[in-house]
């Protein structure tokens, strides 16, 4: 066993550099996970205390609700990263081999399912942002007033998804391919 955990098959592919690039990403995951949930802790404090509260002079009932919407994206934001935070605070090298690495390969695949998870705060900041803009831009129809939000708003959030993706595919899916070929390899 040792002879494969060091060299598989003779290819190179050594197991232990692989643990050891896991081990790196998998704590500055830990610790950006960590921060955005201390973050929105902080945002979802604020919020709440400026638009719930208003410590100010009177507030239209317009903009509380957009600081709901702000609020409510925010506590799922940092529940979200409390979730990660406990998973990878969880994980566990000293599995078998064989199951580490399907661990590692499934946790570092690119996951749709996760994506959809932050869908709905995505669309309740959407929705504070357009609200709050609708009362401002005055100048301009109902429906024009959307539109120029989403034509900003949509866009950024694409943009941070593209951005989100090419990091995975530099950082995060060299760890996958390398992890499923390990473990093809183990199992073959």
């Amino acid at each position: 066993m040792n002879d494969i955990i060091h060299n598989t098959k003779g290819n190179g592919a050594d197991i232990n550099k692989l643990v050891q690039r896991l081990k790196k990403e998998d704590t500055r995951n830990l610790m950006t996970f960590k921060r955005f949930q201390w973050i929105f802790l902080v945002f979802v404090i604020l919020y709440s205390f400026i638009f719930i509260f208003n410590p100010f002079e009177k507030m239209e009932w317009i903009y509380r609700l957009t600081g709901v919407s702000y609020v409510a994206a925010f506590v799922i934001f940092g529940l979200l990263f409390r979730k990660y935070h406990r998973e990878y605070k969880s994980i566990d090298y000293a599995l078998p081999v064989t199951e580490m690495l399907k661990k590692a390969a499934d946790r570092y695949s690119l996951q749709y399912k996760k994506l959809w998870i932050t869908i709905f705060p995505v669309l309740l900041i959407d929705a504070g942002v357009t609200i709050s803009y609708f009362q401002r831009l005055t100048d301009f129809a109902p429906w024009e007033r959307i539109g120029l939000v989403q034509l900003l708003y949509i866009p950024t959030m694409i943009i941070s998804a593209l951005i989100g993706i090419w990091i995975w595919y530099k950082r995060q899916k060299p760890l996958r391919d390398m992890a499923l070929k390990l473990l093809e390899e183990l199992e073959n």
